[in-house]
């Protein structure tokens, strides 16, 4: 008979095993009562097929306690590589943050404010000489910050705006604004800012923030914006 008696099958299947047994106990028995070959022979088929379902039941036991060590194994693994990608995605956000407060910091140190646009500083008229396009160097120091940054964050975009207030022809207010608003760029370029983030555009006398009945209010309109973009996208135009 197939020996089933292992580890495994008293295990997996120790009824089937029992019951294995108790026929072989029993052939031996006859054997020893009534020495009848035939029954005995019988007995011992019957024991050796228990034996067989025994190591078969046994072995599917084995099989299936495989295969939940294997899914447990698998749900681990998993569970380990979620809990890593998490902590990664945390670790990202907060450098993100950081980077976000950093970026803050700079832009505040440029007294810049935000916008839908994206983050705006405004050199007014006192940074040019009246009907010129001369930068002041009151002017340029104020830009020296803003440089740095740009330098620093190539991936962010800027977007020079000239304007001027109401007196004068339109077509000449408009050729100033534009010249004053190349000047800016110019300069941000020969220190160092790369050609492909900087635009210039020029609008006149258009979009006054103020009103053109006072010299006061002139003198808020004669002006150029700087819009830093959000992120690496172009600055909306006008």
């Amino acid at each position: 008979m197939r020996q089933a008696s292992d580890s495994k099958a008293a295990t997996y299947a120790p009824e089937k095993l029992r019951e294995a047994q108790q026929t072989l106990n029993q052939a031996e028995r006859v054997w020893e009562n009534e020495s009848d070959r035939t029954e005995v022979s019988h007995l011992a088929y019957v024991a050796e097929q228990q034996a067989r379902i025994a190591e078969a039941t046994a072995q599917r036991g084995t099989a299936e306690a495989e295969a939940r060590l294997l899914a447990e194994e698998r749900d681990r693994v998993q569970l380990s590589a979620r809990t890593r990608a998490a902590e990664a995605a945390q670790q990202r956000a907060q450098e993100a943050a950081t980077q976000a407060q950093q970026l803050e910091k700079e832009l505040a140190e440029l007294n810049a404010r935000n916008t839908e646009r994206g983050l705006v500083m405004t050199l007014e008229s006192t940074f040019f000489d009246y009907n010129s396009s001369a930068l002041k160097p009151g002017a340029m120091n104020k830009l020296s910050p803003l440089i740095t940054f740009l330098r620093e964050h190539p991936e962010r975009n800027v977007t020079i705006e000239g304007y001027t207030d109401s007196l004068g022809s339109e077509s000449y207010n408009l050729d100033l604004s534009q010249r004053r608003a190349e000047t800016v760029r110019d300069f941000l370029i020969k220190n160092g800012v790369s050609p492909a983030q900087v635009t210039a555009r020029g609008y006149g006398e258009n979009f006054p923030v103020a009103s053109n009945n006072t010299e006061a209010g002139r003198q808020q309109n004669r002006r150029v914006e700087i819009i830093v973009s959000h992120g690496s996208e172009r600055v909306v135009g006008r």
